[in-house]
């Protein structure tokens, strides 16, 4: 018999149904947390195609389909998150006109509905406006009787005190949020008078009321006497608005007895969703850079799991080198998750000396010349019309038997090797997965990672599509290009439909080959070619840091609220004499390449830092290699201007400032690097994180990481190296030659 997900297609293909089968489709897929499926019947049944019997005529019928399909849309994650949300409010103005209209101040519903829409596109784009017309929305919908649920009301408490923290007429805000919750508190009923479908909604509405009034034990027995539980979407939802809450009441909630009671009480049996959902949800990005940004993300994973902070990790973001370290970190972890022993902190420590030993042993057979063609047969590559010198798929393949294959002990049910693994055979249950915490058989980390103490990260290869100039992305799930950095206004090329696998249909991509798309830079590399499931397309990838090179988009489309971004790529260094004539043409525009690069980067920290003052991101913590370094103007000949340099050695991480210098400037390239210059990308890394840690996640420190656990690493002598303050050492003036003579590409 056909599930809901296939009656659903098929309805959408064009098999009939009556209106009442469709309807109860519809809100079958949503309950289920199917949004964007259910938004897409939802839509079909207003436009009545498909329905044996037509759309009924009953005004308020098509009153609740319309809000319900604004509803959905703004939730829709296959549409743009610019898109979405204005095309939401769109739908209600079909049935509901001007909503900033007074008339419609009775209808509690709608503007709660509304209310919604813009909340979470404030959210998402980080627009103190969307904020304060939230408010306003919430507001307007709370002048009426509290209902059941008191939806509006607890939400419009919610957002002023979102405004009064940002500082917007703060006492003003502060006094009615406590004043709703105060009304909510004494007209709200009792569960007794309370249908059973509303009895969970009405409880957290209550429950969350007192949890705002600081009553966090009348919250706690609000919760704790409400039997029903709801579908752990919803409940995953529920959880992460009140743990906001509890975050602006105090720095450290877990350290308040009673706030970690009632959240014991709100998921019981799940204890670690109550550490997730004060925390919030972490996302990792791995930039690109070559194997230079390799080595460093490798330290950066070092003191992360010195930390014990990489089992928080809900996504693993990555762009070129990064991709190709961070799959080696991800096949090593898939493997440890599917074995029975539970993981501890020592695990961590010792699956990332293992990553690290097996990438220093993958480098060291030097990649690039190992696919590099001799001269002649570069020319003849350029000369048929290849858009670059190296052939991606020959380092598709090498990566898979060099740096993939040992992680993923790839073999088939007969003993022998398979092919070539998928992207689509990553997916995997791990050993530890608890079918009655989540309610479900399979296992989706989206869905549930948040009930787990050890995250399994979801995994997101970034590349760029040539075609479209929109960042295409790999996951053990689907590929395609994301909606979320859609803006319509400015971007008007169609984006590539995103979709799930299906191999019997050709759409699918050799796990080799989704890391090299990803690290193809254009010009050294030909674009990888796609098998186009699109009419009239051949479409071509390219590296990922062309679009977004630290993979922050990635994590902000993941609702990723604490930031952890390891910047390793290529930096914008000073040039003092452009080659002239001819000879230089090309550095040129390599130089016009490379300023657009370094003003996206300052683009992307610019916007992430006015998140994080917004408090749409709880914790930020971005590396990036020249942080503390030197940049003191360069003076006229005529300057007449006094000053002092106030020189020190060290950068503020301590790190020594001629060695950071010189590895900022080191090659970012895919050959052989030497150990020390490994080491001390490692161990830079490595510096660089634990202080960066310190400094920017204070706040999130007690919560976040455990006692730290201090490990005997490979680079440990060179750590001493960068990080020390004697007059000299034996071997500084040589790992420093060493280094600086690595800035140029070996060939």
């Amino acid at each position: 018999m056909p599930d809901d997900g296939d009656r659903a297609r098929a309805f959408l293909a064009g098999t009939e149904l009556c209106f009442e089968e469709a309807d109860a489709l519809w809100q079958r897929l949503k309950k289920a947390g199917e949004l964007s499926l259910a938004r897409r019947v939802l839509e079909q049944v207003r436009d009545s195609h498909c329905l044996l019997d037509g759309l009924p005529a009953n005004s308020q019928v098509k009153r609740r389909l319309c809000q319900q399909e604004a509803l959905l849309t703004s939730k829709d994650p296959e549409l743009g998150s610019t898109l979405r949300h204005d095309a939401a409010l769109r739908i209600l103005c079909e049935v509901f006109d001007d909503l900033d209209d007074p008339a419609h101040n009775v209808d509690a519903e709608t503007l709660g509905i509304a209310g919604g829409i813009v909340k979470r596109r404030w959210l998402e784009l980080g627009q103190s406006d969307d904020l304060r017309r939230a408010a306003r929305f919430y507001g307007r919908a709370a002048q009426g009787p509290v209902g059941v649920d008191a939806y509006p009301h607890i939400n419009a408490a919610f957002v002023e005190d979102l405004l009064a923290r940002a500082g917007d007429d703060a006492d003003a805000r502060g006094a009615r949020a406590r004043a709703l919750r105060e009304r909510i508190v004494a007209e709200l009923p009792l569960p007794a008078a309370v249908p059973p479908d509303k009895a969970w909604f009405n409880a957290m509405t209550r429950a969350e009321a007192h949890f705002g009034l600081g009553n966090h034990a009348a919250a706690t027995e609000a919760v704790a006497t409400c039997p029903q539980r709801p579908e752990p979407w919803q409940l995953e939802t529920t959880a992460r608005q009140i743990a906001t809450l509890a975050h602006l009441q105090t720095d450290n909630p877990l350290e308040q007895p009673e706030i970690r009671a009632f959240f014991e009480a709100l998921l019981p049996g799940a204890s670690s969703a109550v550490r997730s959902s004060l925390i919030g949800k972490v996302g990792l990005a791995l930039s690109g850079g070559g194997f230079r940004a390799s080595f460093y993300h490798l330290g950066v994973l070092a003191r992360l799991a010195e930390l014990d902070v990489l089992r928080h990790v809900d996504v693993l973001s990555c762009v070129s080198g990064g991709s190709i370290v961070g799959m080696c970190y991800w096949l090593a972890l898939r493997r440890r998750l599917s074995e029975a022993n539970p993981l501890e902190h020592d695990d961590y420590l010792q699956l990332v000396r293992e990553v690290m030993q097996h990438f220093l042993d993958a480098v060291a057979t030097d990649l690039r010349h190992s696919v590099q063609p001799s001269k002649a047969a570069a020319a003849w590559r350029l000369l048929r019309g290849e858009k670059g010198v190296l052939d991606p798929e020959l380092a598709a393949q090498k990566l898979e038997d060099i740096f993939y294959r040992p992680l993923l002990n790839w073999t088939a049910s007969n003993g022998q090797a398979r092919a070539r693994p998928f992207m689509h055979d990553l997916r995997f249950r791990p050993a530890d997965h608890d079918p009655k915490l989540t309610q479900s058989n399979d296992f989706n980390p989206t869905q549930h990672n948040w009930l787990r103490a050890h995250k399994v990260p979801v995994l997101v290869i970034n590349a760029t599509t040539v075609n479209t100039g929109h960042a295409w992305q790999f996951t053990p799930t689907w590929m395609g290009e994301s909606p979320w950095a859609m803006h319509e206004a400015a971007d008007s090329i169609p984006r590539l439909e995103w979709s799930t696998y299906e191999p019997q249909a050709g759409w699918q991509m050799e796990l080799g080959r989704a890391v090299a798309a990803s690290a193809c830079v254009p010009g050294v590399f030909a674009p990888l070619q796609v098998a186009s499931a699109y009419p009239n397309m051949r479409i071509q990838l390219v590296d990922g840091g062309v679009h977004d090179n630290q993979g922050v988009v990635a994590l902000l489309a993941h609702d990723c609220n604490v930031l952890l971004v390891s910047d390793a790529c290529g930096q914008l260094l000073l040039e003092e004499q452009p080659k002239p004539g001819p000879a230089g043409l090309a550095s040129y525009a390599q130089r016009s390449m490379d300023t657009l690069m370094e003003r996206v980067r300052l683009a992307m920290h610019g916007d992430l830092s006015a998140r994080q003052l917004s408090g749409l991101l709880r914790g930020l913590m971005f590396l990036h290699m020249k942080a503390g370094l030197d940049a003191d103007p360069i003076r006229l000949k005529f300057s007449q201007a006094s000053y002092t340099l106030d020189r020190r050695t060290h950068s503020p991480s301590g790190v020594r400032k001629d060695f950071q210098q010189a590895l900022a400037e080191l090659r970012t390239d895919l050959d052989a690097f030497s150990l020390d210059e490994s080491h001390a990308l490692m161990a830079c890394g490595y510096q660089m994180c634990g202080w960066s840690f310190e400094r920017c996640l204070a706040r999130l420190k007690k919560n976040l990481a455990s006692a730290p656990k201090r490990h005997e690493w490979p680079f440990k002598a060179m750590l001493g190296e960068i990080t020390s303050t004697a007059a000299k050492t034996p071997r500084r003036d040589e790992i420093l030659a060493d280094l600086r003579e690595g800035k140029t590409v070996r060939l």
